[in-house]
């Protein structure tokens, strides 16, 4: 009854519009190989089932690279995750995240930002980077047009980097919010609200949680989080985004059948 007032829905990238199954594409040493890069990471994202962490374990497990024991690993909220290994202390951070820690050098910082133009997620080890991408849902594009077409706005909210969110969101013609925290999404939804508009928020991961339970109407992408599944109003079953519209529009031919029904009995009557 609620879905077809709905006049903006914001997406999380991750898993939302894109697959959520990122690869790692490139990996940079800096002082070590890249295999130790590798080594390293892994290390750190052993037991984790956050998509960039499987990305790596993968990689990890493809080129056959020792994943050593990790000691103390714990997430950081928004920025990564530290830990020892091998008695050294590691962080694997955001670049953001990192340089509050660490000087990263101009010829890095160039890298960097050259990954993030490509779409690419860039994850800082002191020893290297990795890149990793996700690519865009094959209906992604298509289903953004179909909410464009029934008169409903799309807006992105990532905790993704602005370079990074920005190549993705141009080309499946989205306005993009990036580098988000939990409660930044949720503050988003609160103030779309205060315009006067009516919000769904669509996701899949526990950063989205807060955000969708704000919102009019949480719909929680298929494949997700239990956490997501739990604390939004409706799921997409099959996680795809043309559904998105699918359900907008499924929701504006109920209601006009009900209106159609009260008439003809109230007419009969």
């Amino acid at each position: 009854e609620r879905l077809r007032s709905i006049s903006i829905v914001a997406l999380d990238k991750t898993g939302t519009l894109t697959e959520g199954k990122p690869q790692v594409t490139d990996i940079v040493g800096v002082g070590r190989s890249q295999s130790k890069v590798l080594s390293l990471a892994a290390a750190l994202e052993t037991g984790s089932n956050h998509p960039l962490a499987i990305a790596i374990l993968a990689r990890a497990q493809a080129d056959k690279t020792p994943i050593p024991p990790a000691a103390s690993a714990r997430a950081i909220a928004g920025k990564g995750v530290s830990g020892k290994v091998g008695g050294e202390d590691v962080f694997l951070a955001s670049p953001a995240a990192a340089a509050e820690r660490v000087m990263i050098e101009p010829e890095l910082q160039a890298v960097i930002d050259g990954f993030n133009d490509a779409g690419k997620t860039v994850s800082v080890l002191v020893a290297g980077i990795l890149a990793i991408r996700d690519e865009p849902r094959a209906d992604a594009e298509a289903g953004l047009h179909a909410l464009k077409a029934a008169g409903v706005g799309v807006v992105m909210l990532t905790g993704d980097n602005a370079r990074t969110a920005r190549a993705i969101g141009s080309r499946l013609g989205i306005e993009v919010r990036a580098g988000l925290l939990p409660e930044d999404k949720q503050r988003i939804v609160r103030e779309l609200q205060s315009e006067g508009k009516v919000v769904a928020k669509v996701g899949d991961g526990i950063n989205d949680a807060p955000a969708l339970a704000a919102a009019d109407i949480g719909i929680a992408m298929g494949g997700g989080t239990d956490v997501a599944l739990e604390t939004a109003d409706a799921a997409v079953l099959h996680a795809r985004v043309l559904d998105i519209a699918g359900m907008i529009n499924l929701s504006k031919a109920t209601m006009a059948n009900i209106w159609q029904n009260i008439a003809v009995s109230l007419g009969l009557k």
